[in-house]
């Protein structure tokens, strides 16, 4: 569960010129400086990443899409539980499915 936080800040700082920048300083930058000071800095954002994890109740005979350790969603299908995990987070990558949908009572037969 990362959190991401974005934050500006404005520095100041104070370059030696040697002689050869001829009024164009648009080189330089704070690692040019001999030093240098925060004036402002502010968080503009910031975001919480959901850590997601697909479990199942045997009781219940159903497979379980946790965030955070939440409950969010669950159906007796491994791969609608997969499909909505697909939609809320957009994930694309290759995750294995039981091929479920049509027979919910496939993922629970003990073979």
């Amino acid at each position: 569960m990362p959190e991401h936080v974005t934050v500006r800040e404005t520095i100041e700082y104070t370059v030696v010129l040697e002689g050869w920048e001829k009024g164009d300083f648009s080189h330089l930058s704070h690692l040019d400086a001999d030093n240098t000071k925060t004036v402002v800095r502010e968080i503009i954002g910031h975001r919480h990443e959901p850590d997601y994890m697909i479990g199942l109740d045997d009781d219940r005979q159903v497979h379980i899409l946790y965030a955070d350790g939440t409950e969010v969603f669950a159906h007796r299908s491994h791969d609608a539980v997969i499909a909505h995990f697909r939609e809320i987070t957009g994930y694309t990558g290759h995750l294995e499915l039981f091929d479920d949908l049509e027979d919910t009572d496939k993922s629970w037969n003990v073979m």
